[in-house]
């Protein structure tokens, strides 16, 4: 409950002001309190009390909610990375080139998920800086399996800033199957060089360009040829509601698409 007072000049006031809360059963309130003196030393106490309960039960509800959403985001990552362990362990028992890669490429993309939960993990929002996911899949990549020579370097730069957890999984599978693609085909004969990922936030749409300075390939080739490149356009229109934009000649390769904000 509130109650007003008579309004006082500021020069009668003291500088004494305090305020605490209180539980009385099943509410909390809230007291506010000053200590007022006049000109002739009478003294006298303004005090105003509210009912904060239902605000209290709001932050207790936002307190079990994030801690429910991190420790799902925890559960679903150690889940993501127990499946790429045993798919890990079954590719130790294959002999077959093509059948290695294959093992490799699927575990490459459910370690770009596991990245995503596990940063909404530590976050406990659903919404995730995508520079920090996009650093951390180009740490992925590198550590598992991708054996790029080490004069090949990997910078990441542009404007960071957040999106949401489903859309943050949809990014992080397209950039994890054009870092791939980089280093996979664009430096087969090369003993040095760089591939750029570019963040650039927009108003409507943000965009991700992935640059290499490989030998680049022919696109018709690859495009009927490539499930990596299949997913991402797939991923691109249908998740993300965006365009996808690839150039290549024996320069380089740049790929550019977009995603709605």
């Amino acid at each position: 409950c509130e109650h007003s007072f008579p309004t006082r000049r500021s020069s009668d006031l003291g500088k004494e002001h305090k305020v605490s809360e209180i539980e009385v059963g099943k509410f909390c309130l809230q007291v506010k309190y000053a200590v007022t003196g006049r000109r002739d030393k009478s003294l006298g106490i303004i005090m105003l009390i509210k009912d904060i309960t239902e605000v209290k039960e709001k932050d207790k509800e936002l307190i079990l909610k994030s801690v429910a959403i991190r420790e799902i985001h925890h559960r679903v990552k150690n889940n993501l990375q127990t499946v790429a362990s045993l798919l890990r362990l079954q590719s130790r028992r294959v002999e077959n080139k093509v059948a290695k890669k294959m093992f490799r490429e699927s575990i490459s993309r459910i370690l770009s998920i596991a990245i995503t939960h596990e940063v909404l993990a530590r976050n406990g929002l659903d919404d995730v800086d995508i520079k920090t996911i996009l650093c951390k899949i180009k740490k992925s990549i590198v550590s598992y399996g991708f054996e790029a020579s080490g004069n090949i370097t990997v910078d990441i730069q542009g404007d960071s800033f957040m999106v949401n957890s489903e859309k943050a999984t949809s990014i992080a599978l397209v950039v994890n199957e054009l870092l791939q693609n980089s280093l996979e085909h664009g430096f087969c004969n090369r003993q040095s060089g760089q591939i750029q990922i570019v963040i650039q936030q927009g108003i409507m749409y943000s965009n991700i360009s992935i640059l290499d300075n490989g030998q680049g390939f022919d696109i018709q080739d690859m495009e009927n040829d490539n499930l990596g490149l299949n997913i991402v356009r797939s991923i691109v229109k249908e998740k993300l509601n965006g365009n996808i934009k690839i150039e290549s000649n024996v320069q380089g390769t740049k790929v550019v698409f977009d995603f709605k904000n």
